[in-house]
């Protein structure tokens, strides 16, 4: 986990992650997918009760919801039918 695109950057440059899930807002969101590439991401842009970019809120249950598909997806339920 990282705070700040920056220290984001760093941190997928030194651990090269399989896949990254990264929130933020709309312009830093859209700047650090692309200088991820080729790795694979997924987005989650966090709300903005007092404008923008300043005391952000995240919303957990999106977190929560983005990382159970991927683990369903790498782990798939098999059906014994």
């Amino acid at each position: 986990m990282a705070t700040g695109g920056t220290l984001a950057r760093k941190v997928i440059v030194e651990k090269r992650p399989k896949l990254v899930l990264a929130v933020a807002c709309e312009r830093d969101l859209t700047s650090g997918i692309k200088d991820c590439y080729p790795l694979p991401v997924i987005g989650i842009l966090n709300e903005r009760p007092f404008g923008p970019c300043f005391n952000t809120v995240v919303d957990v249950s999106k977190i929560d919801e983005a990382l159970g598909q991927v683990l369903e997806y790498e782990n798939p339920v098999v059906s014994n039918n």
